[in-house]
Protein backbone atom coordinates (compact mmCIF):
# COMPACT_ATOMS: atom_id res chain seq x y z
CA UNK A 1 0.00 0.00 0.00
CA UNK A 2 2.81 2.35 0.17
CA UNK A 3 2.76 2.85 -3.21
CA UNK A 4 -1.04 3.72 -3.61
CA UNK A 5 -0.07 6.38 -0.58
CA UNK A 6 2.44 8.05 -2.80
CA UNK A 7 0.58 8.36 -6.14
CA UNK A 8 -2.13 9.82 -3.85
CA UNK A 9 0.30 12.12 -2.58
CA UNK A 10 1.47 13.10 -5.92
CA UNK A 11 -2.09 13.55 -7.24
CA UNK A 12 -3.03 15.74 -4.72
CA UNK A 13 -0.04 18.00 -4.54
CA UNK A 14 -0.94 21.34 -4.53
CA UNK A 15 -3.90 20.25 -6.76
CA UNK A 16 -7.38 19.95 -5.29
CA UNK A 17 -9.24 16.99 -6.47
CA UNK A 18 -12.47 15.28 -5.19
CA UNK A 19 -12.35 11.37 -3.72
CA UNK A 20 -13.96 10.37 -6.87
CA UNK A 21 -11.32 11.84 -9.45
CA UNK A 22 -8.23 10.33 -6.75
CA UNK A 23 -9.89 7.10 -7.14
CA UNK A 24 -10.07 7.37 -10.75
CA UNK A 25 -6.57 8.20 -11.48
CA UNK A 26 -5.83 5.81 -8.58
CA UNK A 27 -7.31 3.13 -9.73
CA UNK A 28 -8.80 2.24 -6.25
CA UNK A 29 -12.23 2.35 -5.03
CA UNK A 30 -13.55 5.49 -3.18
CA UNK A 31 -13.58 3.34 0.21
CA UNK A 32 -10.35 2.50 -0.65
CA UNK A 33 -9.46 5.90 -1.20
CA UNK A 34 -10.77 7.37 1.77
CA UNK A 35 -9.21 5.16 3.85
CA UNK A 36 -6.26 5.76 2.37
CA UNK A 37 -6.58 10.01 2.57
CA UNK A 38 -7.24 9.08 6.57
CA UNK A 39 -3.96 7.61 6.97
CA UNK A 40 -2.59 10.13 4.80
CA UNK A 41 -3.54 12.94 7.05
CA UNK A 42 -2.17 11.12 10.25
CA UNK A 43 1.24 11.42 8.90
CA UNK A 44 1.12 14.69 6.76
CA UNK A 45 -0.37 18.50 6.31
CA UNK A 46 -3.26 17.45 4.33
CA UNK A 47 -5.88 20.25 3.32
CA UNK A 48 -9.93 18.77 3.11
CA UNK A 49 -12.15 21.94 2.12
CA UNK A 50 -15.04 22.49 -0.49
CA UNK A 51 -13.90 23.99 -3.07
CA UNK A 52 -14.13 22.98 -7.01
CA UNK A 53 -12.09 19.85 -7.89
CA UNK A 54 -9.61 20.64 -10.10
CA UNK A 55 -9.40 17.24 -12.67
CA UNK A 56 -13.83 17.38 -13.03
CA UNK A 57 -14.93 20.90 -11.95
CA UNK A 58 -17.31 19.54 -9.44
CA UNK A 59 -18.14 21.31 -6.29
CA UNK A 60 -17.09 18.91 -3.90
CA UNK A 61 -15.33 18.50 -0.77
CA UNK A 62 -11.52 18.10 -2.15
CA UNK A 63 -8.12 17.02 -0.93
CA UNK A 64 -4.87 18.51 -1.09
CA UNK A 65 -0.95 18.90 -0.03
CA UNK A 66 1.11 21.79 0.13
CA UNK A 67 4.91 21.52 -0.74
CA UNK A 68 6.28 23.49 2.19
CA UNK A 69 9.40 25.84 0.96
Amino acid sequence: MPERGALVAVLIMERPLCVNCISEKSGMTTAETDALLTRIEGAVSLTRNRDRCRACGVPSEVYWMSRRD
